[in-house]
Parts: C-alpha cells; sequence; structure tokens
C-alpha cells in the first residue's frame, strides 16, 4: 500500500458540507448574542452575559495554572488520538462535528477579539491562548501537519493553504500566554493582608432588603427587561458588641451601575465599608425606562453632562429610595429588624459617605442635592465617584453643593483604559468641587500594567466583584477602607484615626504606591491630579 493510500479522503459529499458545517459553528458561537438582540435588547446587554462567562473562565483559568496545563495536554492528546483514528477509520460525521467544533472556536474567538477592542484592552491572557490550544489541535485533527501541497502532488493545494494559515493563527493566539503557562512571567503583589484593602474588618456584618414604593410616574414608563428585579434599599449593618458602648454609627450610601442593580455584584464594596462600623444602603434604581420620544430622541453628551429623557424618572425613583431608607432606619419608629440588629444604637447620617459606579457615580449628585437638603452629612462627607459616566444635564436636576461641610473630601477615580465612559467625566465632575480646599479634591488614575501574568488592566469593571483581582485591591479597597476609618473615626470623635486616614488619602505616596511584581519591579502606581482639565495632557482630549 502506498503512503498516499494511507491519507482518508472525504466522501465529495462530506466536502460539500464542510464549509456549512464551519459556518453552523461559528454562527452557534453567536447564538445567544443573535437571540438577546431579537428579544429587544441592545448591543451591550446581548453581550453581557458572555462578557461575564467570559471574566468566570478566566478566573478560573487564573486560579490553577496546573489545571491548565493539565488541559492543554488533555486536548492537545485527544486531537492526536483522534486524528489516529480517523485516519485508520474514516468518519463523516466525526469530520462534521469538528469542523463544527472549529467554527464554534473561531466563533468565540472573535468575539473575545471584540470584546478586546471595545472593553478588556488585553487584561485576558489565558482564554486566547487556551481558544488557541483548541484551534491548533482541531486543525491538526482534521487536516494532520500544514503543508501547501497535497501528499504526492506538486500543485499548491489552497485548502492546505487555508489550513496553514489556521495553524499560525492559533500559534499566534498561543505564544503570549505561554510565559504564564510555565510560570516565568512575574505575577503581581499579593492582596494586603493588614492595613487598608485586607480582608473587611474588624466588625462581622449583616444585610437585609425592603422594597420602596416606586413613583407612578417611574412605573408608567418601565420596560420588561427588569420585570424579575423588586426595587429595593439593600442595608448592610455591621454587628457591634455592646460592650463597646458605640451610641450611634455613620451612613454610607451607594448607587450601582447602569443596567446592573444587583447587589451582589457590589458585596465587596459593602462589606469593606460596613466592617469599619458603618450602616450601608445599596439603593436600586431602574435602568429600562422607556419614556415618550425616547426611540427618536437624540441626546447629547459632553463635559460630563448628558440630557437622556430617563435621567428624570431615575432622579424620581432615587429620592423614593432616600425618603424609604429615612423611615426605615433613620426616623423614628425605625423598621423592626433594623431596630432588632441595632438595639440602642442609632444611624446618623451626619457623618455621610456617599458614592456610586459608572452611572451611579452621576447620580451621586442626585443623592448630594436630597441629602443636603435634609440636613444630613453637617459634619463630615465622604464622596467617592468610581469610573463616572455623564451626570444630567437637565437644569431641574442640578446639585446644590453650596452646603457642603468643612470636613469634605472628594476622591473620584478613573480607569486608563475605561471603554465604557472613559476619563472625561471624572475630570468635569472634578470641576464642580473647586471651591474645596486642594487637597480634598482628588481625581486618581488608574494606570494599566501588562508587565507580568496576571495582566493589571484598569478597566471599567474594577469596584464590581466579578472582576475582584488584584488590580482591585490595590488600586480601590485600600481607598476604599480608608474612606470608611476616616466617616467613622468623624463619628466618633476619634481624631487619632481620622488623622491617619485622612493622611492616607491625602499623601501623594502613601495613596499612589502599589507593590511590586514578584521580581521587584514597582507595579504602576496611580496618578493624583488636583485639576486633571488643567494639569496633564492626557485631559486633553475631553476639551
Amino acid at each position: 500500500m502506498s503512503l498516499e493510500e494511507d491519507i482518508p479522503v472525504a466522501p465529495s459529499s462530506t466536502v460539500r458540507l464542510t464549509v456549512p458545517a464551519f459556518l453552523l459553528g461559528f454562527l452557534a458561537s453567536y447564538g445567544e448574542v443573535i437571540l438577546r438582540l431579537l428579544q429587544g435588547k441592545d448591543v451591550v446587554d446581548a453581550v453581557w452575559p458572555h462578557a461575564v462567562r467570559s471574566l468566570e473562565w478566566t478566573m478560573a483559568l487564573r486560579s490553577s495554572m496546573e489545571s491548565v496545563l493539565f488541559l492543554v495536554v488533555f486536548i492537545v492528546g485527544a486531537s492526536y488520538f483522534v486524528r489516529k483514528y480517523s485516519t485508520k477509520n474514516p468518519s463523516p460525521r466525526l469530520r462534521l462535528s469538528m469542523l463544527f467544533l472549529l467554527g464554534l472556536t473561531f466563533g468565540l474567538t472573535s468575539i473575545h477579539f471584540l470584546m478586546d477592542v471595545f472593553y478588556l484592552r488585553g487584561a485576558f491572557l489565558l482564554l486566547p491562548t487556551l481558544f488557541g490550544v483548541i484551534l491548533v489541535s482541531l486543525l491538526l485533527a482534521i487536516g494532520g501537519m500544514p503543508t501547501i501541497r497535497e501528499m504526492g502532488q506538486s500543485k499548491i493545494a489552497w485548502p492546505r493553504i487555508v489550513h496553514l494559515c489556521g495553524v499560525f493563527f492559533a500559534a499566534w493566539l498561543i505564544v503570549p500566554g505561554i510565559p504564564a503557562l510555565i510560570g516565568f512571567a512575574p505575577s503581581p503583589p499579593d492582596a494586603p493582608v493588614i492595613g487598608y484593602g485586607a480582608e473587611p474588618g474588624p466588625f462581622e456584618t449583616v444585610q437585609f432588603s425592603e422594597a420602596y414604593e416606586m413613583p407612578a410616574e417611574v412605573m408608567a414608563v418601565q420596560g420588561e427587561l427588569e420585570d424579575d428585579i423588586t426595587f429595593s434599599v439593600y442595608l448592610t449593618l455591621p454587628l457591634i458588641a455592646e460592650d463597646k458602648e458605640v451610641e450611634s454609627i455613620p451612613l454610607a450610601i451607594l448607587l450601582h451601575g447602569f443596567g446592573y442593580p444587583d447587589a451582589d455584584a457590589y458585596q465587596d464594596w459593602t462589606q469593606h465599608l460596613a466592617a469599619k462600623g458603618m450602616a450601608v444602603a445599596l439603593l436600586q434604581y431602574p435602568s429600562d425606562l422607556r419614556p415618550d420620544g425616547y426611540e427618536s430622541f437624540e441626546a447629547s453628551d459632553s463635559e460630563g453632562e448628558s440630557d437622556f429623557l430617563q435621567h428624570t424618572y431615575r432622579d424620581l425613583a432615587i429620592r423614593a429610595a432616600l425618603e424609604h431608607l429615612s423611615g426605615m432606619a433613620i426616623e423614628e419608629p425605625r423598621h423592626a429588624e433594623v431596630e432588632n440588629h441595632l438595639g440602642n444604637m442609632t444611624i446618623n447620617p451626619s457623618d455621610l459617605w456617599v458614592g456610586g459606579h459608572s452611572l451611579g457615580a452621576g447620580y451621586s449628585f442626585l443623592t448630594l442635592d436630597d441629602i443636603l437638603s435634609r440636613g444630613w452629612a453637617d459634619r463630615s462627607l465622604l464622596i467617592a465617584l468610581e469610573a463616572p459616566a455623564s451626570r444630567p444635564a437637565q437644569a431641574s436636576l442640578q446639585p446644590n453643593l453650596t452646603n457642603l461641610p468643612k470636613e469634605t473630601l472628594v476622591q473620584i477615580a478613573v480607569s486608563r483604559d475605561d471603554m465604557s465612559v472613559g476619563v472625561c467625566p471624572g475630570a468635569f465632575f472634578q470641576q464642580m468641587f473647586s471651591d474645596l480646599p486642594t487637597e480634598r479634591n482628588q481625581l486618581i488614575e488608574v494606570q494599566s500594567d501588562k508587565y507580568g501574568f496576571p495582566r493589571l488592566i484598569a478597566s471599567h469593571y474594577l469596584q464590581a466583584d466579578p472582576a475582584h483581582d488584584t488590580l482591585s485591591d490595590w488600586s480601590f479597597y485600600r481607598r476604599i477602607d480608608a474612606q470608611a476609618d476616616y466617616i467613622v473615626a468623624q463619628s466618633r470623635n476619634d481624631t487619632f484615626t481620622a488623622d491617619w486616614a485622612y493622611q492616607y488619602m491625602t499623601d501623594e505616596t502613601m495613596l499612589t504606591q502599589m507593590g511590586k511584581w514578584s521580581d521587584g519591579t514597582p507595579v504602576l502606581p496611580l496618578k493624583l491630579y488636583h485639576d486633571a482639565l488643567n494639569e496633564s495632557a492626557d485631559f486633553d482630549a475631553c476639551s
């Protein structure tokens, strides 16, 4: 038997189905996205489940390099045995199945690169490496070793050219991940084990929620995408023993991002605040609102402001949630569950933390307008705006910030590779606090550092639990702990702790240093600005 006779020849019917099988697999990778688009969801909502899964897969791959190596060996070994089997026992079904899987993997890879351009900016390294391993294994199982000619022929075969290009593409995906796979890439610093950024403490916490009454005007324009949400105030309280003799605790009010009314996504944030000894209220507000004319309305978005019609209705919802919070936990008689947990302690909003993530950061100005009109935050106020999106531009929704207390500190954090809202809204927001002393008005830029593995990418999602990584610990949770320490100490007249927390938040060296990679190279530090629009060329594009 000649060598040529050992090579399986696919039946003509299988050859005709080669491209359809591949395309079917490719389309299957986009199936969920297409289905969600057909259900009326926008592009962001359509790709969101896939983005979350990609993040979960990447975090799982990061957690155990031994498992990744085992998976790589298993995939490559399986492809070898499949190739050996199919050489001796040609099976059209097996070949078409592998072509389907090849199309599916190419499709998933294409989705990854689309998300990488618009959101991820190189944050995921092992996922494309694994896609590359799967691709090259399937290509070798289907077509054998890459050549440009069929065995025994002198002419160049275009299918073999395509096969060769596919193998090179797969190798291109694999190569960047090799240093991480074999352990040569430096690793980032571990999360702090003591001090700011360590595990939440010193108190344990308890959380419960109560639905608030949505204003009728808001209910009238709610869409169907959030029918499964019971919009509530989630209250997290520290468990403080009676022998601590604490009479009152301060309050924190947190607003989530657009389309993300998920208390579970902000548990780490609320725990770091509450465990320091403060009550934390996460206010859910609706995202899917469809007022008359919203589809044809051409909104403007400039200088950190936008005039979307939905702003007015969300303002009503947020104020309703704040009113519910006041009756639930501040005013007497408090709701029974709050009373049971706090006993003789009260929640005193004279010392207040207000903040939010993304659109929630923009809507923090609505919260500030409301709480200042109530006389809250009359002693100290910490404003934390994380990855802020534009705030409302409507004249009726402009905040009155004339009553900010003397002890006000503003920290606005932006991420250099934020592909969702960018850095400009934060820079414009800083101008709204220009009357504060310079050191109390901060814009902090988180840098990306791709030096080692895992890569430290300053994305839009550092503050959410699914994206909690080393960069979050050092750039975000350390600041959150210091902010909470400051407000709690102010409420107890503990000047020593308050001064220490204040020094940490205002001393540039202490605030911005980010630890070192495992080989001793410093992680790129945070950048601190007191007037970002006029201090740095990095913000020239904003104006």
